[in-house]
């Protein structure tokens, strides 16, 4: 095996290793930043270690100097052989990262109530520091703290450092976990993940690390392939926030941001809060955590893609992982910002290669944005159902 191949070892269900996959043909890990990252895995079907990779096992990848790159469970295992092929054909092994589990829950308006008791239509958030709100959304609905029928046995949650801003706000009934935890953190500038840690699954929130000082790419320093950079116009730069209506009397309020790209350009967004009581003593804070993250989500933004070559002195995992800012150099200028996804490809005989997406965006450009947008019709339409039903 090459020095720097990416080292894959197998757990079993209870998150117990069972095995080294030493002979793999070639291996893709996608982990991303604030979202479910990825891998692939291609193997010949005849390999001793073929009997380890069934559904429900998983891989835990490593560096090959012990850093770990990512973890999760196998999803599908499919055979396949060519004429061209030896043996007994190949098998392809796909699976996601361990923070796919936050994508198996909702947000419940009472999460401590049975499906049948839940009168409330909206969980809310108090004047918390971001990471303790996001903690108990995962401990009240899928953590230690979840009703037996909805814990998941293997989470564990990481000690509380209260960081982040402060919020106030309201959580549609039902939202998908995954989605709320991805708002509470692009508005507080804060990273999460669940990695294996011993034999359970931790929930973890962090700050990412500034490294622009040491993690710099350029063509000039020799550690830098290729590069693209692409820009995206913003969605949102006015939000208007409406609360109340209903059972009270109407407020609306307007927020700018100027867009540093397209300072001229006024896109306005209407930001439902009807189902707000304007007589709440936190409206204030519930509308301006509203508007913060309608104009997050709707920001300019700019995405990055570079291919580094590792080096003595700067390699992934090591020197910088995904949710650090790095410092790349763009035609003249350099540019700082998170690395949000990185592709590592690595082969038994060759070793790994490192593919990095870094800005505002994740990777996937337009792709991306519109799926945020078909995530805010959905919200809407949810709200309106919420409305029906009360």
């Amino acid at each position: 095996m090459d020095d720097t191949a990416l080292r894959v070892y197998v757990r079993n269900s209870a998150l117990q290793r069972v095995g080294q996959v030493d002979d793999y043909t070639t291996l893709t890990v996608v982990p991303r930043y604030n979202a479910i990252g990825a891998y692939t895995m291609e193997i010949s079907a005849d390999s001793d270690k073929a009997e380890l990779l069934v559904e429900g096992n998983g891989l835990i990848i490593h560096t090959a100097t012990g850093d770990l790159v990512d973890s999760g469970p196998i999803r599908t295992v499919d055979w396949s052989r060519s004429d061209s092929d030896g043996g007994t054909g190949k098998l392809t092994v796909g699976g996601v990262s361990d923070t796919a589990v936050l994508a198996q829950y909702t947000c419940w308006p009472n999460p401590a109530a049975a499906i049948g008791a839940q009168a409330d239509t909206v969980y809310k958030i108090s004047a918390v520091k971001a990471e303790t709100a996001m903690r108990a959304l995962v401990n009240l609905n899928a953590g230690p703290a979840a009703p037996a029928g909805r814990r998941n046995a293997l989470l564990t949650l990481a000690a509380d450092g209260a960081r982040g801003l402060t919020v106030t706000r309201q959580v549609n009934q039902f939202d998908s976990l995954l989605g709320v935890l991805q708002d509470l953190a692009a508005a507080a500038g804060l990273g999460f993940r669940v990695i294996q840690v011993g034999g359970a699954l931790q929930f973890q929130v962090y700050a990412p690390t500034d490294r622009s000082g040491t993690a710099r790419f350029s063509f000039g320093l020799g550690n830098l392939l290729d590069a693209s950079y692409a820009t995206t116009p913003p969605t949102c730069t006015r939000a208007l926030v409406v609360a109340g209506g209903q059972s009270s009397p109407r407020q609306c309020k307007t927020y700018d941001r100027v867009d540093p790209l397209f300072p001229a350009q006024v896109i306005e967004q209407f930001v439902d809060l009807t189902s707000v009581d304007t007589a709440s003593v936190d409206l204030a804070a519930q509308m301006d955590q509203a508007a913060e993250e309608a104009l997050t989500a709707g920001a300019g933004q700019g995405s990055l893609t570079i291919s580094p070559i590792d080096i003595p002195l700067l390699r992934y995992g090591r020197d910088y992982q995904v949710g650090d800012t790095v410092a790349a150099q763009v035609r003249e200028s350099w540019m700082t910002d998170i690395v949000r996804e990185v592709t590592l490809t690595s082969t038994a005989a060759d070793g790994t290669t490192v593919k990095a997406a870094v800005g505002s965006d994740d990777g996937n450009g337009t792709v991306a944005r519109i799926y945020q947008y078909l995530a805010r019709v959905k919200k809407d339409v949810g709200r309106l159902k919420t409305r029906k039903a009360a």
